[in-house]
């Protein structure tokens, strides 16, 4: 059974979720030898039981216990995404010193002057592609600023982070070519950050290398391999996931303009915040999860065996019409409380960078609202729109993130 949503279907694969969590809740693909589990408490049992479901890598001995070879995953060395308690419990309280609430709120000046500086650029033209030209820069450079790298440099990471988004295609059975691909990447970027872990280790600055390098938990330092993996799961989680998180909030607004003229409406700002945690639960940017069975597992009453896939499909589970009243309508006065979205995860691997995301996207917003009036798509005239969306936007080629890879807009 296939697991995953119709090429045709990546804007919009809500009716897709609907028809697995009725008729397939947990899901065997044979062809990729991976389960799919769609219904939100089954997700979110998942994401908080580490103890059954790994997020380390695929191993030799763990796929030998499997009844169908596992491949080997590329980014393998240890991470915040990929790695289980206790080593993980000790790398999160290292790493979680560079991302204290009064360290985030810090930044707030600062992204909000980057965001205004990107809208100076592009406000006289009348127009902009939103992915382009405030979407990735904003939180680049706000990423590179926190490394203490240089800043013209956000150039090379883009590249990067669009190689990362493209390796994670749509079928599994591509993955050996994309595995050779995000080799090349670990190489590139092991290459551009190691000279400058070393150079922070002899003379430290005021940044998140330095930081990280000083930082101790348990008595434990970060070695250079963690720290290089740090700077990659940055560019990945902090840098492509807001990407989407501004890009989805922009896209949802203008296909469904009462919810727009509501926000607009509200001249204090105060349903920005809701107009974040909608986006993250109606378009999550991370669309699913990988995790591992350890030693064998049930889900639903359904037996996964030891050393199979499982695809966590949290857009599904923020979809669930049993957690979440008329899942399938973007609403920008939808309480964020009660139930909680998965759009961060859950359990241990609960997103570090959620506060500086939700930063991100609430200032990203409150700048657009305040400087762009007459906000709307640009498309061709006589091209139409298709349930509120232009024929001509093109979703990104990817089984985890959810987004678009540009987003031509005008404005007063």
């Amino acid at each position: 059974m296939n697991i995953f949503p119709p090429p045709q279907q990546k804007l919009d694969p809500f009716k897709f979720y609907a028809k697995m969590r009725t008729s397939n809740p947990v899901a065997y693909d044979e062809k990729n030898n991976v389960w799919g589990v769609f219904r939100y408490y089954d997700v979110q049992s998942i994401l908080g039981d580490y103890t059954h479901f790994s997020s380390e890598p695929v191993f030799p001995q763990q796929a030998k216990q499997s009844n169908k070879p596992s491949r080997p995953m590329a980014f393998s060395r240890p991470s915040l995404l990929k790695s289980d308690p206790p080593y993980h419990r000790v790398l999160r309280g290292v790493i979680a010193s560079g991302f204290t609430p009064m360290a985030i709120a810090q930044l707030e000046p600062r992204v909000e002057d980057v965001a205004n500086y990107l809208v100076d650029r592009v406000i006289k033209n009348g127009q902009m592609d939103l992915i382009r030209d405030m979407a990735y820069p904003l939180p680049v450079t706000v990423i590179a600023e926190l490394l203490g790298v240089p800043v013209e440099d956000r150039n090379i990471f883009q590249v990067w982070a669009d190689k990362l988004v493209s390796s994670a295609g749509g079928d599994l059975n591509e993955q050996p070519e994309s595995t050779k691909s995000l080799v090349t990447i670990q190489s590139e970027m092991d290459e551009y950050f190691g000279p400058i872990i070393d150079k922070r280790s002899k003379d430290p600055q005021n940044d998140l290398i330095s930081n990280l390098i000083k930082a101790e938990a348990d008595g434990t330092h970060l070695t250079k391999e963690e720290i290089l993996a740090f700077c990659t799961l940055l560019l990945l989680a902090g840098h492509v996931t807001t990407v989407n998180l501004i890009g989805n909030a922009v896209l949802s607004l203008l296909q469904y303009q009462e919810q727009f003229k509501i926000l607009k409406a509200d001249s204090s700002y105060s349903l920005i915040p809701y107009v974040v945690e909608e986006t993250l639960r109606f378009r999550s940017p991370v669309q699913a999860v990988f995790r591992i069975t350890k030693n064998g597992a049930k889900v639903a009453d359904q037996p996964i065996e030891p050393g199979q896939g499982v695809i966590i499909w949290l857009g599904s589970a923020n979809h669930d019409e049993k957690v979440f009243p008329n899942p399938d309508k973007f609403d920008v006065t939808r309480s964020p409380h009660g139930h909680s979205h998965v759009g961060f995860g859950h359990g241990i691997h609960f997103c570090l960078g959620a506060p500086l995301a939700r930063l991100e996207g609430k200032i990203a917003l409150q700048v657009i609202l305040k400087r762009l009036s007459d906000l709307r798509f640009d498309y061709e005239e006589g091209s139409g729109l298709i349930e509120g969306l232009p024929q001509n936007i093109k979703p990104l080629h990817s089984i985890f993130f959810h987004g678009v890879s540009s987003l031509p807009l005008k404005f007063g």
